[in-house]
Formats: C-alpha cells, sequence, structure tokens
C-alpha cells in the first residue's frame, strides 16, 4: 500500500488511456467481424434466404449466388478495412505502452526531483538507509497479506457501501462516477470497484505497484498520497478510500488526511478507510508491528473524531474480520459528506 516514504508529480491522469484503450478494442471486434464476414459465402441468418420451402430456397440460393459477382468489390472494401484496421489496432497498442513507459519514466524522474535537498543537492552516505526498498516492501506484502484474490474476497465486502454509494451520486451524463482509490497497492479495489460501476484512479508511491495497476488496466498515478491530495486540482469525485494506508503514515498527518478527502469529494460522496484495530492486542502484535513501514495504529473512536472534525456528516465505525477469539482485527470508518 501506499506509504510516506517518497514525493510525487502533479496528479492526474492522462486522457489518452482510456480512450486509446477502447479505440483499439473497438478496432479488433470489427477486423474479427469483417474477417468473418468476409469468409460467409452465404451470411448466416440472411433473411433474404430464409423461406418454409425448401424449392424456394434453393431458388433464392441461386439468385444470391448469380449476383454475387456484384458484391465482389465490396468483398475488397471489406478485406481493406479489415487490413487497415488491423494495422491500426497494433500501432495504437503500441503507441499506448510507448506513453505508458514514458509516463513511468516521467514520474520517477520527478519523485527523484523532489527528493533532493532545497540547496539542490541529493541526499547521499547512510541517509538512504532510512529508505524501504520496493522490491522488500511487496516481498513482505505478498507473505503476509496473501494473493491477490483472497485480498480481493476480502475487500468484496464493501460493495453493500459502494454500490448504493455509486447509484445515489449518479452523474449528470453518461459517464461512471469517479472513485480515487489512495494506497491502491497492485489495484485489487480498483478492479473491484470496475465491477461496481465506477471510474476508479489509484494512487501509490510504490513504482512497483503503478507499473502492476497499469498492466490490469487500471488508472494508476505515482504519488505520495499527501501531496496528490493538496495539490489536485478542483474536481470533486463520488468516492474516495485508503485501505491499510493511514498506519504508514506520519500520525501528525491523519487529521490533514481527513480534511482533504473530505475536501476532494462531492457532496454526498464517501470515505472509506480501512485500518488494523488498534484495540486488538492480537493484531497489532501479529501484524502492526511485522511492517516496518508502519508508524502508529489507529483506535476507531480517534478516527471516528477526525471524520466528524473534518466535516464530514455521517459517520459510522465498523469492526471486521474477526479473530479466533472473536475479535475485529480491522477497523473501516464510512464518512459520508453532508449534501446540499
Amino acid at each position: 500500500m501506499e506509504d510516506d516514504r517518497s514525493s510525487t508529480v502533479a496528479p492526474g491522469s492522462e486522457p489518452w488511456e482510456g480512450t486509446t484503450r477502447e479505440l483499439a478494442a473497438a478496432l479488433r471486434e470489427l477486423v474479427t467481424r469483417l474477417r468473418e464476414e468476409q469468409g460467409q459465402p452465404l451470411p448466416e441468418g440472411e433473411a433474404f434466404l430464409q423461406s418454409p420451402s425448401s424449392m424456394r430456397r434453393r431458388l433464392k440460393t441461386i439468385v444470391f449466388r448469380t449476383t454475387r459477382p456484384a458484391t465482389r468489390r465490396y468483398d475488397r472494401l471489406t478485406a481493406d478495412l479489415a487490413t487497415i484496421a488491423g494495422d491500426l489496432a497494433a500501432r495504437l497498442a503500441e503507441a499506448e505502452e510507448v506513453m505508458r513507459k514514458a509516463r513511468g519514466d516521467y514520474e520517477r524522474l520527478e519523485m527523484e526531483l523532489r527528493a533532493l535537498s532545497p540547496s539542490g543537492a541529493a541526499t547521499t552516505g547512510s541517509a538512504v538507509w532510512t529508505e524501504i526498498p520496493d522490491g522488500y516492501y511487496w516481498a513482505f506484502e505478498r507473505r503476509m497479506r496473501g494473493a491477490a484474490g483472497s485480498i480481493e474476497d476480502r475487500l468484496r465486502g464493501y460493495e453493500e457501501l459502494a454500490v448504493p454509494l455509486r447509484e445515489a451520486v449518479g452523474t449528470t451524463d453518461d459517464r461512471r462516477p469517479r472513485w480515487i482509490d489512495l494506497g491502491c497497492g497492485q489495484g485489487e479495489f480498483c478492479a473491484l470497484l470496475g465491477e461496481w460501476g465506477w471510474d476508479a484512479e489509484g494512487v501509490d508511491a510504490s513504482p512497483e505497484a503503478i507499473e502492476a495497476c497499469r498492466a490490469r488496466g487500471i488508472d494508476a498515478t505515482l504519488a505520495n498520497v499527501l501531496t496528490y491530495l493538496e495539490t489536485r486540482p478542483h474536481d470533486p469525485v463520488g468516492g474516495v478510500s485508503a485501505i491499510q494506508l493511514i498506519e504508514h503514515l506520519p500520525r501528525r498527518a491523519w487529521v490533514h488526511l481527513f480534511q482533504e478527502i473530505h475536501r476532494a469529494l462531492a457532496p454526498g460522496g464517501a470515505l472509506l478507510l480501512e485500518t488494523i484495530n488498534g484495540q486488538n492486542p492480537d493484531a497489532i502484535a501479529d501484524y502492526f508491528v511485522a511492517d516496518v513501514t508502519h508508524t502508529w495504529p489507529g483506535h476507531p473512536e480517534t478516527l471516528r473524531l477526525m471524520a466528524e472534525h473534518a466535516g464530514f456528516d455521517e459517520v459510522e465505525v465498523r469492526f471486521l474480520h474477526e479473530d479466533h477469539r472473536g475479535r475485529a482485527q480491522d477497523v473501516a470508518i464510512w464518512a459520508v459528506k453532508a449534501s446540499p
């Protein structure tokens, strides 16, 4: 998940991404359809050839085949269109891959530049020992949290919150409402949000996580979540999530995080925040202290108060994932911003 280890570029997704994917998919579908039609001497389901009488069907088939030479020119045009569309789809796919890599390189460069000292000199010497390598972090995540499938199974419980919210916020056009997943990891929750009808964008400070998201076709931004929220242009969204994120951030930043999320939401939008239950000592011992990127456990009532202080109108605390003693290992905050 996203942590406090690095800075970010100015956030925002590139408009060409979704459009290019959709256009390439449409072109591939056109190629398949044109080639199938070209290979059919007698088009399947052709209404002209249907008749209850076998004699009439044979007569109509003769007529169709007699006039077939007149349609040869159409067939050649179909074949040419299929070739052109196939080539265009391939070129679009290549261009998207080049742009994806270029965006990743640009974001990593920006993060390195932001890590420079005010004088412009890069951090050297033993100071680099304070950073947790990205590769180690994801090796730890895979061992402690399990495969992506098991993570998604745990996250599916939020469907009962996300789907009604999508129906409530709606949009003024045909576009899906927008949801931002802060600390998106490798995109498990973004993928589910897409299934539930949301246009999801992931944000994470881990280059490996962002590459994994983009490989799955998920819109993702390489960024520190606090900088992302502070520099994000005014474009209210319907939902914001922070799943197992806040424990990675400096505790002095928690109040500010709630305030910035409240500002980013449209009226009627909601925040979904999940973290390790600070009231469960076994969860703290088994999970919290095992992750060296964790800073402080969250107490449910502290998180509720922060949400209320930030201006959320309705705040609900949910206790999740019981251990063998029947105690919740995680806690979730569901906070709704007041409608006008």
